[in-house]
């Protein structure tokens, strides 16, 4: 997944200094460079990746990949145009909640996993099915994992309220919301953004955005009902700050590590961006349980081959490569992954320093279900994003909203 790496410039240093010594001999031999597209928000993030890309080189020298990047908006807004056009690059980076929009231009890999042989059972199942579609494989996974709870260590002491503990209940998170909240400060932070509005509607009411067809279905009464309760969080409870007027586009991220709200929704990928950025303590939880248990969403990224790639052979070696178990353990030791193999997870965790972070993450995973979207999805987020402040502010009603979403992106 996307974020900014404000903690990772001496590990990236390190590793940038090693790639240098190994350039000046290495020998990509007379191929090609194979093209890799892929979402960087600021320089630090940049060199991860071109140290990832340099690190596989080392591996087999008969590979050079020529690294691109772009923010992550305007690496989705352009694909689709490259795509169309036949020249996007050869190895693709994908999250799989946009996964079943750019189908058009990717090769699916089961042809390639079959012949040669790739075992692929080390790579998460959540994951796996996020970043397929149609019952095809479009891209090798690096991270996922399910989105969680995090809260202000700080809050809680001061207030004296327990830190909560997986398993707890969605009374127990309305009653300790309401206990935190006051004095400018709140116990929550509410958006109407895919990931963090998504899982509390469906432990809430088990309400999905899509049906087993993958189409939108938006306005179902439990769909209904699940997102009135969430916006009323701030609507109505006042314990979630009200949304600005210009867009909630990154305001749960802001408004949590500003200290002022207690909890906020969030997913392995950014926590030790959290740790590292935030004034205070971060600890972590499950999703509140509701009538059916606790329940949410999994999502992640991963890599994939372009139609109009030349050599999908290469690529589909180099894409193996940059997922192998140690490129992931790296990945997640310097904090960019929490690594889609299994296998490579415990460097990650073992990085993080987080107290509770295995159990907390190993409960939210057994209980995950990747989050499936529409072709369209960026638009149905969009339009979300876009009414949501009437909807939060309590100006408009779910069923309003959902309705105009429902209809202006329903056809998708």
């Amino acid at each position: 997944m996307k974020g900014p790496l404000t903690a990772l410039r001496a590990a990236v240093a390190l590793a940038l200094a090693g790639t240098l010594v190994m350039a000046c001999g290495a020998d990509g031999g007379d191929s090609k460079p194979l093209t890799w597209s892929m979402w960087a928000d600021g320089g630090e993030e940049h060199q991860v990746w071109r140290e990832l890309a340099d690190r596989v080189s080392r591996d087999d020298p008969q590979i050079t990949i020529k690294l691109e990047t772009s923010s992550f908006d305007d690496y989705f807004a352009k694909l689709g145009t490259r795509f169309d056009k036949g020249d996007a690059p050869c190895i693709v980076s994908m999250q799989s909640l946009r996964t079943a929009g750019y189908t058009q231009g990717m090769l699916p890999l089961d042809d390639l996993i079959a012949k040669n042989k790739f075992d692929v059972t080390d790579f998460d199942k959540s994951i796996m099915k996020g970043l397929s579609a149609n019952g095809k494989q479009y891209a090798l996974p690096y991270d996922f994992g399910p989105v969680i709870l995090t809260y202000n260590k700080g809050m809680f002491r001061n207030a004296g309220v327990p830190e909560p503990k997986p398993g707890w209940t969605l009374a127990e998170f309305e009653s300790v919301a309401h206990k935190l909240t006051g004095d400018r400060k709140y116990g929550f932070v509410a958006a109407p953004q895919d990931l963090w509005m998504f899982p509390m509607v469906l432990t809430r009411t088990g309400a999905q955005p899509t049906d087993a067809a993958g189409k939108l279905r938006l306005t179902t009464a439990a769909m209904t009902k699940g997102v009135q309760w969430y916006a009323d969080l701030a609507a109505k409870e006042k314990v979630a700050p009200h949304l600005p007027k210009s867009g909630a586009a990154f305001f749960a991220e802001r408004m949590f590590l500003s200290g002022d709200v207690a909890m906020s929704a969030s997913g392995p990928w950014a926590l030790l961006n959290l740790k590292n950025q935030a004034g205070f303590q971060v600890g972590l939880t499950t999703i509140p349980a509701g009538p059916d248990g606790s329940r949410t969403y999994s999502a992640g990224s991963g890599f994939g081959i372009s139609k109009s790639c030349p050599d999908p052979e290469r690529a589909f070696k180099a894409i193996t490569l940059m997922t192998a178990k140690k490129q992931l353990e790296w990945l997640g030791g310097v904090g960019r992954a929490y690594p889609s193999r299994e296998s490579a997870q415990h460097a990650w965790y073992e990085s993080a320093h987080l107290a509770g972070a295995r159990e907390v993450l190993e409960a939210a995973n057994a209980m995950s279900i990747p989050l499936r979207t529409t072709k369209n999805w960026e638009q149905v987020n969009r339009l979300l994003n876009q009414y949501g402040a009437q909807l939060f502010n309590g100006t408009s009603s779910a069923e309003q909203v959902l309705e105009q979403v429902q209809r202006q992106a329903g056809r998708g």
